[in-house]
């Protein structure tokens, strides 16, 4: 596989990863304002951060690939 076609690949993974957790994020902050309960926003909230830890760890092992 060409490098360039290696790193287009990590980078739409990395931009698809952030879309997701960006909407998870987005729709604990929605519960949050509807319900005022902080439970499920930060467990939204840990859940991206470990989808955020999982993308980068792709992302560079891809991107040196």
């Amino acid at each position: 596989m060409p490098e360039n076609a290696s790193a287009d690949v990590a980078t739409w993974m990395l931009l698809l990863s952030g879309v997701v957790i960006s909407f998870l994020i987005g729709v604990g902050l929605l519960q949050l304002l509807r319900t005022g309960d902080l439970g499920p926003f930060f467990r939204d909230l840990g859940i991206g951060l470990v989808l955020l830890l999982f993308s980068l760890g792709f992302y560079r092992k891809w991107h040196n690939a």
